[in-house]
């Protein structure tokens, strides 16, 4: 994949967030691509909020909980689409040469 960026967890905000609720609690969710392992998985880490809608401090816990989730991967961004990517996957992303594509006038 060419188009993944570095992603610092601090910017999660609604755009990359889901609230459900479940069995009683609502949960702000955060899904994300494991690209750890041998195939890539779907995954959510979560964190339950109290209310309907996400508070400014429910963002700020789901960031510290997703930044403790990333050892000892990277954070990468496709699009609208977090990847948990590996070190060295990470430091290969880093080095690729931005694309040098002619651009249409």
């Amino acid at each position: 994949m060419t188009n993944l960026k570095p992603f610092d967890p601090n910017d999660i905000d609604e755009t990359l967030t889901r609230v459900v609720t479940h069995g009683g609690a609502t949960h702000l969710l955060f899904p994300y691509i494991d690209a750890t392992g041998k195939a890539p998985t779907f995954h959510s880490i979560n964190c339950v909020i109290d209310g309907p809608t996400a508070t400014i401090e429910d963002f700020a816990t789901l960031s510290a909980l997703v930044k403790k989730g990333r050892e000892p991967g990277e954070w990468f961004l496709s699009f609208n689409t977090p990847w948990l990517m590996t070190a060295s996957d990470g430091k290969n992303i880093r080095q690729r040469a931005p694309d040098q594509r002619s651009k249409r006038d």
